[in-house]
């Protein structure tokens, strides 16, 4: 059977079963068994070997131990008074409390690897205080929605852990590499809201009183913990102490010594993290089993290969089917989430980005980014969602917030694409 032929019938039972409401996960592995049996019966027995080498990678077990650093975090309160101690700091700045809530987002997501969960948790504190102080709202769920999408880009990730171990790159390497785009995103978003409310004040309200000295210095005691604990992950990747994997353990007993100095861990907080934290690893496990089957079927059919060539025989400029790529991934994004859309196109677009000669580790932050832009554009915008259930609002406004979010994270990857080391800085110089 010609690739063309095999491709297409995989493409029209893959969108055919996720229009009919098929899970994602059982959706890939049935599309990868029914390509295989149609393309070559006698390969379905590498299927098994297939599941049972994922599953047993050390690189995933990164995986769990980042999500139940996380929820333990989350479920302990810990990040209720990290966001209150860290707004003591930044109540001058144009914007107030909103400026809090990209930073917050920046910091927490180097603790969750989520950016769901880095929404939320901030969300859930930020909401009821901004709308009590009258800030707009569409500004305030706007900017915690974008802020939350940093959740996948500055390390830990999720997202970065399934594609190193998808296509064989270093998780540190690329963990690293997310440190100075995630912080320079976070800046553009802190620059963009002190323009606007400065354009704009009332968008903010005035400040009636300003935080004393003593409070601040209250408050910092609840931000250090959170900063420590993220020094102590990231710095034990960074100075070649710790694997990823060994990192995430390290991360788990901070967590707990964290909760346990401030009278938080019982057995109810063990129980609710151990279980959160399983049934998100659970979900992504389906996710990655599924992909990586569909992903065997496609090799098998020789359908990344003959693309790579195809594409490569037309001549044309790198950065223009560079530009086509991003496109795809603006536009599916808006139907799928993040990982699921990640592992389905991976097979195809990352041999062809090898091809064109782009570098893996700059493209997995490149790919993140475009990820993340998916997390906050409707109709499937799971940030956009997370917000508007806290906040009980039309996701209309949700979603007309998040919109200059939007065009930042564009203005990102253009960055990115004209100074490619702004990624690969750092991980030239790790130990």
């Amino acid at each position: 059977m010609d690739w063309q032929v095999s491709g297409l019938i995989i493409v029209v039972l893959l969108f055919g079963l996720l229009l009919a409401g098929v899970w994602i996960s059982v959706t890939l592995g049935m599309v990868g068994i029914l390509g295989l049996l149609m393309i070559e019966p006698s390969s379905i027995r590498g299927v098994g070997v297939i599941a049972w080498d994922i599953l047993e990678s050390f690189v995933l077990t990164a995986v769990p131990l980042f999500l139940f650093m996380g929820t333990i975090i989350l479920h302990s309160g810990n990040s209720s008074r990290f966001y209150k101690g860290l707004s003591t700091w930044l109540d001058h700045m144009p914007g107030g409390l909103t400026q809090s809530n990209i930073l917050a987002c920046t910091l927490f997501a180097a603790i969750s690897g989520s950016s769901v969960a880095t929404a939320a948790a901030i969300g859930a504190i930020a909401i009821p205080e901004m709308e009590a102080r009258k800030y707009d709202r569409s500004l305030t769920y706007g900017s915690l929605a974008a802020g939350g999408t940093l959740g996948i880009l500055i390390p830990p990730s999720i997202a970065f852990i399934l594609y190193g171990a998808t296509i064989g790159e270093s998780i540190a390497r690329l963990f690293i590499a997310g440190v100075i785009p995630g912080l320079i995103l976070s800046l553009i978003f802190i620059i963009y809201i002190g323009i606007r409310t400065t354009l704009n004040p009332q968008l903010v309200p005035q400040i009636e009183k300003r935080p004393t000295w003593n409070e601040r210095l209250r408050g910092l005691v609840d931000v250090l913990p959170i900063l420590g604990l993220m020094i102590l992950v990231l710095g034990g990747i960074y100075f070649g102490i710790a694997t990823p994997t060994e990192a995430a353990a390290l991360g788990v007993v901070g967590a707990l010594f964290i909760t346990f100095i401030y009278g938080r861990l019982t057995g109810k907080l063990l129980k609710d993290s151990v279980f959160d934290a399983i049934k998100i690893n659970s979900m992504l496990l389906f996710i990655v089993v599924g992909a990586q089957i569909m992903s065997y079927a496609l090799v098998t059919a020789g359908i990344p290969r003959a693309m790579v060539a195809l594409i490569i025989s037309f001549k044309v400029k790198p950065v223009m089917i560079f530009a086509f790529i991003c496109v795809m991934y603006l536009i599916l994004g808006c139907f799928m989430d993040a990982i699921s859309l990640m592992l389905l196109t991976l097979p195809v677009v990352y041999p062809l980005m090898m091809a064109l000669g782009y570098d893996p580790v700059w493209f997995g932050v490149v790919l993140v980014i475009l990820l993340e832009i998916g997390l906050i554009t409707p109709p499937v915008g799971m940030n956009l969602f997370v917000i508007q259930g806290m906040a009980r609002q039309p996701l209309a406004i949700v979603a007309r917030g998040a919109f200059p979010f939007v065009i930042l994270m564009l203005i990102m990857i253009v960055i990115l694409t004209f100074f490619p080391n702004l990624a690969l800085w750092l991980p030239a110089k790790m130990m």
